[in-house]
């Protein structure tokens, strides 16, 4: 089960906070490598690991009685059904995400890279706001400023990392063509309308029929958009807008609603095959969207609550693949990156010249009351 490296701070943000909790943890951590190991960092990973294993816990289990639960066991993967105890759990995440922070150090300092000014800024001003948005819950578990600018740092690094080794003139490089074949293949460039089944004002859902109502009224939109046969993007999503205004009023009507302004505003959004997989869940709906061809519209009920009036449309003509390369190459690189960070970091770890950092217990999470 990957996990990428962003989601340890973004763990923070989600589930829960533990008010009245912190986390115990030695003064002096150590180091992997000639990566030093703060106690602010090993906090900051045990408590993100802590967070991946209440969103794996069950219905019956509550991950917020933390000496309760980190006995328990947790399915930490559905498809292979494999299982492991709540503590094993996070002491093997935390000493993965440790030893993935450092193999990310040591391979952007090994090409020779070096943050400038204005990327060490970015970092700050993001755990800035980490900090005056989610503060109380890093506080409390012993988290600060310094430890969230360290980490966003070493979030930097790891995207530059990704042109650093794939990039043109990176140790590697993806050619152009393989990047245009990625996009063509497994990433969608789509202009659309949402449209929600559900009334606005009253939040009462569609029900079937209400919804196939709604579904054939906009594929009727659709169809006109292609019988518009727009040759450029602009032509696309000015009969798209158009299809879209003079379709909505009677599609709201199904159920008694009406538009506002902005119902009939276009987005556009570069999709990649995951994104795909997680957002276009109903029957048919990532299949549908597969099926386009450059400049076809269609109809598409995404899930239960959303239907997309949309033009599938070629992401270099609306961008340049110079634009587009740090996602293309995260989306086709990412997780061979990730792999080879992670055993690289497993190796630092595991030389003669890491410190004990591989040696240390798991540490507990215990509620403050208990251990005061």
């Amino acid at each position: 089960m990957k996990k990428k490296l962003l989601a340890l701070v973004c763990a923070l943000a989600l589930t829960f906070s533990f008010a009245g909790c912190t986390i115990s943890t030695p003064d002096t951590v150590g180091s992997i490598g000639d990566f030093e190991i703060t106690s602010g960092m090993y906090l900051l990973a045990q408590y993100g690991a802590y967070q991946q294993a209440a969103q794996l816990a069950g219905s019956d289990q509550d991950a917020s009685d933390v000496k309760a639960f980190l006995k328990e066991t947790i399915t930490t993967d559905s498809d292979s059904g494999e299982t492991a105890v709540v503590s094993d759990y996070v002491a093997q995440q935390t000493q993965q995400t440790l030893e993935t922070l450092a193999a990310v150090d040591a391979r952007f300092k090994a090409l020779g890279g070096e943050l400038t000014d204005e990327q060490i800024a970015t970092a700050d001003r993001y755990a800035q706001q980490m900090m005056d948005q989610y503060g109380d819950t890093y506080t409390a578990n012993g988290i600060g400023l310094e430890t969230i600018k360290a980490y966003e740092r070493l979030q930097v690094e790891h995207t530059a990392l990704l042109d650093m080794v794939y990039g043109p003139d990176g140790e590697t490089p993806v050619a152009d063509d393989e990047l245009t074949s990625h996009l063509d293949d497994s990433m969608y460039e789509i202009c659309y309308i949402s449209i929600p089944l559900y009334n606005t004002s009253t939040y009462a859902f569609a029900n079937d029929d209400q919804k196939a109502e709604m579904l054939k009224l906009a594929q009727t939109a659709a169809d006109s958009v292609n019988a518009a046969g727009g040759e450029t993007v602009s032509d696309q999503v000015s009969a798209l807008h158009e299809a879209a205004q003079n379709a909505l009023p009677d599609i709201y009507a199904v159920l008694d609603g009406e538009t506002s302004d902005d119902s009939a505003s276009v987005q556009t959004e570069l999709l990649t095959e995951s994104d795909v997989a997680s957002s276009f869940t109903q029957d048919g709906a990532a299949d549908a969207l597969r099926s386009l061809s450059y400049g076809e519209a269609a109809a598409v009920q995404i899930n239960g609550y959303t239907l997309l009036l949309l033009v599938r449309v070629d992401p270099l003509s609306v961008s340049s693949l110079d634009d587009l390369r740090e996602q293309v190459l995260s989306d086709m690189k990412g997780s061979e990156l990730d792999d080879a960070l992670a055993s690289s970091g497993a190796e630092l770890a595991h030389s003669l010249n890491s410190s004990a950092m591989n040696k240390l217990p798991a540490k507990k999470i215990v509620n403050s009351s208990a251990n005061s």
